[in-house]
């Protein structure tokens, strides 16, 4: 079962951006407590729409960043209070961590006492190591004298001052003692793919429509991938680009549902758009 509140704010959003969704006005909507359907809406002419909500999630990206997240929010509780940055030299430092690097309790204490102590020394050694002048800094790899570091980070990259001319400085409370952002290479084929088996296990979920509805329809809905996922949008390629893969994919066999719809909430404008029956496009 999904969960019913974000449920019932997604549809929300949902009827707000295409009112006529069902082909008349629907009057009022509920979320019966069992479901199927998750949604079930009564039209201004009397008829039952119920709707199946599913989430379109690359599922794998994100355990994989759900997992980081836990390093990450480990290490910040271990290094509170959070110094201001007094250095010198140094504008940031990213901390690299090990696969599964979550901290220990008990060795938060020595792990914030030796990330200082590092910073300290790196700091300290600045203007005498020629190599660490570039813009790129220190990369430091080199935990013989921090075993409790060692034991979490695999490298910590100090960037210099003297490369952030015109940016905010991290002197003071900011996190200046922070993590690479996420990123890196991608491109729409992982997104696309998420979309199409969504598309499918929802196809394949039902082998008749819900009883005392007249229609049954799917709404695909994009929320968590914001934060978690890949984007989908390229230069090259849009969400409607992703909509027509996954009409592409319905096709005519779209099982039990009557409309299937994609919904894209955005905080400039909400896009939905109906893959089956084709034609619709965006609503």
């Amino acid at each position: 079962m999904g969960n019913p509140v974000a449920e019932k704010n997604t549809f929300a959003a949902f009827l707000d951006a295409a009112p006529d969704f069902a082909g008349d006005a629907v009057q009022n909507w509920n979320q019966p407590k069992q479901d199927p359907p998750d949604v079930l809406c009564t039209t201004v002419t009397g008829r039952q729409v119920g709707l199946e909500l599913t989430e379109w999630l690359d599922l794998g990206q994100i355990a994989d960043a759900k997992a980081m997240e836990t390093i990450e929010d480990s290490i910040r509780k271990a290094i509170r209070p959070e110094p201001p940055n007094n250095t010198e030299h140094i504008h940031l430092a990213w901390l690299l961590t090990l696969p599964k690097a979550r901290i220990k309790p008990a060795d938060a204490g020595a792990f914030r006492a030796e990330l200082l102590q590092l910073v300290d020394e790196v700091d300290s050694r600045w203007d005498a190591e020629e190599e660490w002048q570039s813009p790129q800094g220190c990369w430091w790899m080199d935990f013989n004298s921090y075993p409790v570091l060692g034991k979490y980070l695999s490298q910590v990259r100090f960037f210099p001052r003297s490369a952030f001319h015109g940016w905010s400085s991290t002197t003071g409370g900011q996190h200046w003692l922070t993590f690479p952002c996420r990123g890196g290479a991608y491109s729409e084929d992982s997104m696309v793919a998420a979309l199409v088996a969504r598309l499918g296990d929802k196809i394949q979920k039902y082998a008749a429509r819900p009883g005392g509805l007249h229609e049954f329809h799917l709404l695909v809905h994009y929320d968590l991938a914001w934060a978690y996922n890949s984007p989908v949008e390229t230069l090259t390629f849009k969400f409607a680009d992703a909509a027509r893969a996954g009409a592409d994919f319905v096709g005519d066999d779209p099982g039990v549902f009557d409309r299937i719809f994609l919904f894209v909430p955005h905080d400039k404008a909400n896009q939905v758009f109906q893959l089956y029956p084709r034609g619709a496009g965006l609503l």
